[in-house]
């Protein structure tokens, strides 16, 4: 706690290193979080693939069945 608690002080002590930590975890926060939305939108368009996969099996399935049934 002792360590924490040092770059508190330091922190206090020095404003300008205060800043520049503040802004490099407020930019930090902002990229994480275009990753993290940039990653919702890869996996809205993975499950529309897979659902579009999963219809066109579907149909597959169906002519074949109905080939094996006509012969």
């Amino acid at each position: 706690m002792e360590g924490i608690q040092a770059v508190f002080d330091y922190l206090k002590r020095e404003f300008v290193m205060c800043n520049e930590l503040h802004e490099f975890v407020k930019e930090t926060i902002q990229f994480e979080r275009s990753l993290i939305s940039l990653l919702d939108t890869a996996q809205i368009k993975l499950d529309e693939v897979k659902e579009l996969n999963a219809h066109e099996e579907m149909k597959e399935d169906a002519e074949e069945k109905k080939l094996y049934t006509i012969l």
